[in-house]
């Protein structure tokens, strides 16, 4: 499996990446500005090969600056480490790097504004495999209003802002902390299995 080669800091990828993070570190691109304490830009290896996409930023993930590290964000690392992924080997963003005020789903206008530094993420890292996390970035990555449930467990290959990309949709992991049961068909069960495929198509 070739997830990391090396973490370095200076490949063309990495300087693209922290001349991204110093450009949007005081973004004033939509309102998320007033009320955020934090622009959660992401972090991982620049040349990890698996990009891993979430909603937003929540509360501890606005303190912290840090993406997935509240209580869904520690599920979703213990599953991936349960199945072999440490955290460490994947590049973790969201669809907008601001916390939407009481925990929201960020508006139309809110991901468009982010669109931009999205897409230059993208570019900068090349991903073998970009994995969507939950219905929102799903959807705005597949140009679909199918729901997750529908469209998890396969993989697409899709053009998103001029880019050719596979994708894999999984659950959110604040879904899954609702069902904490692996129980064959049960959501974390799912899950554990849609991450042994990633690993395998990353092999």
């Amino acid at each position: 499996m070739h997830l990391s080669t090396d973490g370095e800091g200076g490949s063309p990828a990495a300087s693209a990446l922290e001349e991204l993070r110093c450009s949007f570190a005081d973004c004033r691109l939509c309102p998320l500005r007033e009320g955020r304490k934090s622009v959660v830009f992401g972090e991982g290896p620049s040349d990890a090969g698996l990009l891993l996409v979430g909603e937003a930023p929540g509360a501890t993930e606005d303190e912290t600056g840090r993406p997935f590290t509240g209580r869904s964000g520690k599920l979703l690392a213990s599953l991936l480490e349960g199945e072999g992924l440490p955290r460490e080997k994947v590049f973790i963003t969201n669809m907008v790097k601001c916390r939407p005020p009481k925990n929201r789903a960020p508006t139309a206008g809110e991901m468009e504004a982010c669109r931009p530094l999205l897409a230059a993420q993208v570019a900068a890292l090349r991903p073998r495999l970009v994995v969507t996390v939950g219905n929102v970035p799903t959807r705005a990555f597949l140009s679909t209003k199918e729901g997750i449930t529908g469209l998890r467990g396969r993989f697409y290959d899709c053009a998103w802002e001029g880019m050719g990309l596979t994708v894999r949709p999984v659950f959110h992991p604040s879904y899954l902390l609702r069902n904490r049961s692996f129980a064959p068909g049960a959501p974390c069960a799912l899950t554990a299995e849609d991450i042994r495929e990633i690993l395998l198509f990353l092999a």
